[in-house]
């Protein structure tokens, strides 16, 4: 019983250093999640294409929502090209200001590559934020969003 003890005991020294490595990569990637999904609120808020481009993978992201025409009606609209949206919103002349309200509302990781971000930006949108590891760093790949 001695020796099974001693053995246990082993196999759990080994096992902790990993266990403490993916735990402090996994803090560093929801850091770096976070570093994007604000990048992308406040480069918004401030017009800021620096922090709109650094958030998103421009090129390839896609974003939909559901809008409301001028009659009231909803409809979903989709955007292909985010590098007109972020460009758009980086040439706002009056932009909210980077004091806005928003959170995150919950991350959920997977495979150290992909996550989903629900985010609350005070009482304008939600966003639903898929994000992914593009060369090691963490980027904004779709982005679906309703109005509140």
């Amino acid at each position: 019983m001695k020796k099974i003890i001693i053995f246990m005991a082993f196999i759990a020294g080994l096992a902790w250093p990993a266990a403490a490595d993916h735990h402090k990569k996994s803090e560093g990637d929801k850091a770096a999640i976070k570093t994007a999904v604000f990048d992308y609120f406040h480069g918004q808020g401030e017009a800021s294409a620096e922090r709109l481009f650094r958030a998103f993978e421009a090129e390839h992201a896609t974003m939909v929502g559901v809008t409301k025409g001028d009659n009231g009606s909803e409809s979903v609209r989709s955007w292909k090209d985010m590098t007109s949206v972020l460009n758009n919103w980086a040439a706002n002349e009056n932009p909210p200001g980077g004091d806005r309200d928003g959170e995150i509302i919950s991350m959920n990781m997977v495979d150290d590559r992909l996550a989903v971000v629900l985010f609350r930006s005070a009482d304008r949108f939600y966003d639903a934020l898929t994000l992914g590891k593009v060369n090691g760093e963490w980027k904004i790949i779709a982005k679906a969003f309703v109005l509140q």
